[in-house]
């Protein structure tokens, strides 16, 4: 599995020109982040989404990066694990996400394309353990 988004060089660079101009002393104050991090609770431009309800509804686990096992995960700011707890999902990416049963992509595998939402199907409901937006074949 390998983790290679569009925007993972451009925090790279912005991350050494940050450093640089720290380093020169020419940052007089920092910008606001624009970027979607995930796993703070809020779906954003740029992330997928699980929900612990049908239709979008309850807490969300909002993804940036892949997750290759949701066992150790929780939904932001609740005691509610992620792992085998999501009945509907949006994909706010430009990216196609996959959904597995198992974790590190085992079991069934899903797909869900950029600005898809919806609820899970029987086999993916509440059974989810892992996703990835990208995957090796």
């Amino acid at each position: 599995m390998v983790n290679i988004r569009g925007r993972g060089l451009s925090r790279f660079v912005a991350g050494g020109a940050v450093a640089a101009a720290l380093l020169g002393g020419t940052l007089a104050a920092a910008a606001p982040a624009s970027a979607a991090t995930g796993k703070n609770g809020v779906l954003e431009s740029g992330e997928f989404g699980l929900y612990y309800l049908f239709n979008q509804g309850g807490y969300v686990f909002d993804l940036f990066l892949s997750d290759t096992d949701f066992s150790n995960d929780y939904f932001p700011g609740t005691g509610v694990q992620a792992n085998d707890n999501t009945e509907s999902y949006r994909n706010r990416d430009t990216l196609t996400w996959y959904v597995y049963t198992d974790a590190y992509a085992g079991g069934s595998e899903g797909w869900l394309p950029p600005g898809y939402q919806g609820n899970a199907s029987s086999k993916f409901q509440n059974t989810i353990s892992s996703a990835y937006y990208y995957k090796a074949r």
